[in-house]
């Protein structure tokens, strides 16, 4: 994986390298972006003939322009596709690669690479190799986890082989020779966090930086055992995802034991037989939404007692509030968190400020289980003191 600026010459050695892997055997490879408008006018139009020109002059590459993709004469094949259209995604997928490069992936989901990398199964001598190279977005993009961090972007774990995920950084100034004296005075001219991604070649932080900027792993994660006692359920009501922390509070302390995720549409109900199913059933600190929220007719509160649970009465505080109200907690050492809730130690070292607010998990990593944990910190140990009510 490549970590690079603008114009560094990232593209041309990668697609020079995915050439000669080509000419060494017989043999499939596959280079991606999210569109293929920008595929066929980025590689296809200008880099790959490029490439070819500057590179391998006798090679003999014929271009296939129905199908979009260069033959070499050993019968080798290098394809170009968009994730976009669904009809020839499906038809590339529907084959098997020794290479895929997946070119500006900043702008790809994660569950489209690891789909696509599904299909790096062509059967040859070739040692199967996947390329990946960016202009670095925020740190909380799954890019900077997978190969600064090394820890799975979906679970939060080590990488079972981290040595697999190597990176470089490239940068103008290594492609002098290529790149017009005006372009740097136009970098130059840059914000700072626009400079540091296309002109240095880094991640940024998050916006005006990580919400929960007083959570650390090796501080704050720990195994947990469950005392006698209250346990309770910290509930975030939503249709996708819907989240619950299981908690204890514990020398004055809270103590998050477990987790439940719902990453396929779920509703309250479900929710009550997950937690059952645990034998977790206790109080619980909900999401004030769920008062007026219905599912099937019926307001989420009810549905909860009906099940048996006891609902503690709470409001939701202002977003900056209850982030800044977790953010104390931690920082006083006052939450702990067993290794098995992945999910909310996900959220927590990836959730990005944006604008004043919270950006709720657009690049589709992110999940609403902090939220959770924060409505059970602020009615257990609140920043400010807190209105009553007994209505529900």
């Amino acid at each position: 994986m490549g970590g690079h600026s603008s114009r560094s010459g990232k593209t041309f050695q990668l697609v020079r390298s995915v050439i000669i892997r080509a000419a060494k055997e017989k043999s499939r490879h596959l280079i991606l972006r999210k569109r293929f408008n920008s595929a066929k006018t980025s590689i296809w139009m200008e880099t790959i003939p490029k490439v070819l020109e500057l590179c391998f002059p006798n090679i003999g590459a014929k271009p296939n322009k129905t199908d979009y993709y260069y033959q070499l004469p050993n019968g080798s094949t290098i394809w170009i596709a968009g994730l976009d259209d669904k009809e020839r995604r499906e038809k590339i997928l529907g084959k098997e690669y020794s290479t895929i490069y997946f070119n500006e992936c900043s702008q790809i989901e994660y569950s489209d690479t690891t789909l696509a990398l599904t299909r790096l199964a062509e059967r040859n001598g070739l040692k199967k190799k996947a390329y990946y190279d960016e202009n670095p977005p925020t740190k909380s993009h799954w890019s900077y986890w997978l190969f600064q961090k090394k820890l799975d972007p979906e679970d939060n774990e080590p990488l079972e082989e981290p040595e697999d995920y190597v990176s470089m950084l490239m940068n103008p100034s290594d492609n002098l020779e290529n790149i017009d004296e005006n372009y740097l005075k136009i970098l130059n001219r840059l914000p700072e966090n626009d400079k540091n991604r296309f002109m240095r070649g880094l991640f940024n932080e998050n916006n005006d930086g990580v919400a929960y900027y007083c959570f650390n792993r090796e501080s704050h994660v720990m195994e947990t055992r469950q005392y006698p006692g209250t346990i309770f359920n910290l509930l975030d009501f939503n249709v996708l995802p819907m989240t619950a922390v299981i908690a204890q509070v514990i020398d004055e302390k809270l103590v998050c034991h477990d987790e439940v995720f719902f990453d396929k549409p779920a509703d309250t109900y479900k929710m009550c037989d997950e937690i059952k199913k645990k034998n977790y059933i206790g109080e619980v600190i909900p999401d004030s939404t769920g008062r007026n929220r219905k599912t099937s007719g019926k307001s989420d509160f009810a549905i909860l007692q009906d099940a048996g649970f006891k609902i503690i009465p709470t409001f939701n505080p202002l977003v900056r509030d209850r982030v800044l109200n977790v953010n104390r907690l931690f920082m006083e050492n006052r939450i702990i968190i067993n290794p098995k809730c992945k999910k909310l130690i996900n959220d927590l070292e990836k959730v990005p400020w944006k604008n004043d607010d919270l950006d709720e998990g657009k690049d589709g990593m992110l999940t609403h289980i902090s939220d959770a944990l924060g409505y059970g910190a602020w009615k257990l140990f609140p920043l400010v003191k807190q209105k009553t009510s007994t209505s529900y």
